[in-house]
C-alpha cells in the first residue's frame, strides 16, 4: 500500500469512527467537519506510531527498520496534504 493509500485509509477509518459532522452553530451536518476531524485523528495515530517505533509494551527498546519509519513519515506528509 502506498503512503497516499494508507493516508486515505486512515482518514476514512477515523471518519467512520468519529461520527462528528454537525455544525454546532447551525445544527446542520457537514461532511467537511467530519473530514477535518478525521484528518486530525489520523495525524495523532501516525504520530503515536512514529513515537513508539522501537519500544515494546514494557518500555524496552528494539530495532526498527528505517524503511518502516520512513513509510509512516511519508504517510503523515500525505495526510497533511489532503
Amino acid at each position: 500500500m502506498s503512503p497516499k493509500e494508507k493516508a486515505l485509509e486512515l482518514i476514512g477509518n477515523m471518519g467512520f469512527s468519529t461520527g462528528i459532522s454537525m455544525d454546532v452553530q447551525t445544527g446542520e451536518f457537514h461532511p467537511m467537519y467530519r473530514n477535518q476531524y478525521a484528518k486530525e485523528c489520523a495525524l495523532v495515530a501516525v504520530d503515536e506510531i512514529l513515537n513508539n517505533f522501537g519500544l515494546t509494551a514494557n518500555g524496552q527498546t528494539f530495532f526498527t527498520e528505517h524503511r518502516a519509519v520512513k513509510y509512516y513519515q511519508e504517510v503523515k506528509q500525505e495526510i497533511e496534504k489532503l
